[in-house]
């Protein structure tokens, strides 16, 4: 009787009610390897859906993107030497499959980064400073973890990396309510990173090991300078519609142009309303004595207390 050997690769899928996605995102991914899904106890079946598609399951609460990664790749089950990290609206292409499965194991990289194409409004976006999107994706477990940081984290790799020559697709069909629904919670975790940058408590990784060439710098504008900026929502559309040709994707290009401009502004909406709590808060008188010399005053002003 012969046995199989055991997988050199698994792809982690995390998910919070993705049953429109799960099914084929599995699929897509099990031809790279086996699935674990890790699911944040989502309320639309998509487990089920996962484990009808061949995944195993993990379920576990949510608290921020990087921790509920990072949980995934220390408790998830794994134990293929390889990690590859896919979003349930993401797909592995047939000459990215190939790459991988080729390269892994076969030099001293420990991490590679891989290229992404937008396909919005069931239209290719290679405009608008969205493309080309790199990001650690694939990386040997145990060499990496993702960076403190709640929303667009990025992935902290202890060795050599390397970039591959062929991309995956992220395809966003969802529902523009769903869509704005994301991105408020992506506005409002984006917008305690500011704040905890505000109070020197930012738990990021340094951009250096983040990325390295041009990358590391475009990281560390987008974290240390933009957020400083003036007028942020109308330098975002200026930027991606005509500085970065956004209207050359069309519909696409000018909707998206348009969301992200007002989702910068959901980000200073929620900064100053929170930093403006923080600052009352701070304002407000104490409402007992410090010292004892404050308690005797009171004292001596109410003489009927004995």
């Amino acid at each position: 009787m012969t046995t199989s050997s055991p997988p050199l690769l698994e792809v982690l899928i995390p998910t919070l009610n993705e049953a429109e996605h799960i099914a084929e995102a599995v699929a897509n991914a099990r031809a790279l390897g086996p699935v674990l899904v890790l699911d944040s106890f989502s309320t639309d079946g998509t487990q089920e859906l996962a484990r009808s598609a061949g995944a195993t399951v993990v379920e576990h609460y949510f608290v921020d993107y990087a921790s509920q990664k990072n949980w995934g790749l220390e408790h998830g089950r794994l134990t293929a030497p390889w990690v590859f990290i896919l979003d349930a609206d993401e797909r592995i292409t047939p000459a990215l499959r190939d790459e991988v499965l080729a390269k892994i194991g076969k030099g001293p990289e420990v991490g590679y980064y891989v290229n992404r194409l937008l396909i919005f409004m069931g239209q290719t976006v290679r405009h608008g400073g969205l493309y080309p999107a790199w990001n650690l994706r694939l990386f040997k477990r145990g060499s990496a973890r993702y960076e403190l940081r709640a929303v667009h984290e990025h992935v902290v790799c202890d060795g050599p990396t390397a970039f591959l020559s062929a991309g995956m697709l992220h395809i966003r069909r969802e529902s523009m309510t769903r869509y704005l629904e994301k991105h408020i919670r992506y506005a409002d975790l984006e917008s305690d990173e500011w704040v905890k940058r505000r109070l020197g408590e930012s738990s990021g990784a340094p951009t250096a090991s983040l990325f390295r060439s041009h990358l590391r710098y475009r990281q560390w504008l987008r974290r240390h300078v933009w957020p400083r900026l003036p007028l942020r929502p109308l330098w975002r559309f200026f930027w991606m519609y005509f500085l970065r040709l956004g209207f050359l994707d069309g519909r696409a290009g000018w909707h998206l142009a348009r969301l992200m401009a007002s989702y910068e502004y959901m980000i200073t909406l929620l900064y100053k309303e929170k930093m403006g709590r923080l600052e009352s808060r701070m304002k407000k008188p104490e409402a007992y004595p410090k010292s004892s010399n404050d308690e005797a005053r009171i004292l001596e002003s109410n003489p009927n207390d004995e």
